[in-house]
């Protein structure tokens, strides 16, 4: 049987399936892309497709309303704020994204970000490329020493729960917030549990954010909980960029309520020329770039190939977002 599995490019770049086609080749076919500038022109072109993997175009509910024949809708990423999970499971659309992959990979972009913080990275190395040696130590304070320091978790995911071990190596007092995890993963973990997110941001020296992006996160950390801060605390981001509110961090850190920032993410991206975080010494800024590595970069797009194969095989995938449509769809076990 011939299946048609679609996808586009992402923000102008052309599509690249040779790692979707390797893992295709169980079910004997490979990715179509498609080129569409419209909405309109996108769902003509995947409206007959049995899998669709995510590009340039949100998965939102009309056209996934539009969908014929669609089984799955696949992601070679973590987030899936750009897919209508309700759309995808009314109509039995199963949503896989594959949140294992390159969890280490973000928990060490994550500590980077907290030692650039810490240790002055960016402007110290400015100061040795721009000949002025001699003026290092106007960033030199704060100077944190990162050893016995205490770090804060927004969320105790995978992610997060890396991070927590990486930061035990040096020596870090640990907490948590996350209303979802249980107290047994705390203990496992040797991570404090958090109750008030207040509190964690008040207790940290660093804040490390690795939500999820939806409705009730969405602009979560706001200055309510920035104002909070230590004048010598971190906020690092590594989730998604909208979970805080930037104008609020903006107005925290001009106010000295907390000491600088990372972020791997933000509100808005790519962000604007005129955006205030591009001129502060003390934060460090990336490009959404926390999951790249050599070898996640190959083994996220090979494994959407290997969950749309299982799935249009009728066999189930490793990870489904939208569990709920398991009450519609029938897939069997290996």
């Amino acid at each position: 049987m011939a299946y048609k599995v679609v996808t586009t490019g992402f923000m102008g770049r052309p599509a690249n399936t040779q790692y979707e086609d390797e893992g295709l080749k169980a079910i004997g076919t490979s990715v179509q892309t498609v080129s569409a500038k419209t909405e309109d022109e996108y769902i003509a072109q995947v409206k007959d497709a049995d899998a669709i993997l995510g590009g340039g175009f949100a998965l939102n509910a009309r056209v996934i309303g539009s969908l014929e024949k669609c089984k799955v809708i696949s992601t070679a990423g973590v987030g899936v704020d750009r897919i209508d999970l309700d759309a995808a499971t009314e109509k039995g659309i199963l949503v896989t994204n594959v949140p294992d992959v390159f969890i280490e990979e973000v928990s060490v972009h994550a500590f980077m970000l907290i030692l650039a913080c810490a240790k002055k990275t960016i402007p110290l190395d400015r100061c040795v490329r721009e000949g002025r040696w001699r003026e290092w130590r106007q960033y030199a304070h704060p100077m944190p020493r990162v050893v016995g320091d205490t770090l804060g978790l927004v969320a105790f995911g995978n992610i997060p729960r890396l991070v927590a071990k990486k930061a035990q190596g040096f020596d870090m007092k640990v907490l948590a917030w996350d209303p979802f995890v249980s107290d047994e993963a705390f203990a496992k973990a040797g991570v404090e549990r958090v109750t008030e997110l207040a509190d964690l941001f008040r207790r940290s020296d660093f804040v490390s954010a690795h939500l999820p992006l939806n409705p009730d996160t969405k602009g979560l950390l706001s200055y309510e909980y920035f104002s909070v801060m230590k004048p010598t605390g971190y906020f690092i981001n590594t989730g998604r960029g909208p979970t805080h509110n930037e104008a609020d961090l903006i107005r925290a850190l001009q106010e000295k309520k907390l000491a600088g920032a990372g972020l791997d993410v933000m509100e808005v991206e790519p962000t604007a020329p005129d955006n205030p975080l591009h001129k502060m010494d003390n934060v460090v800024l990336m490009p959404h770039s926390a999951s790249v590595s050599d070898w996640a970069d190959i083994e996220r797009h090979r494994r959407v190939g290997q969950e749309v194969a299982a799935i249009l095989q009728g066999k189930m995938p490793r990870n489904i977002v939208n569990r709920a449509v398991l009450e519609k769809v029938s897939l069997v076990k290996g």
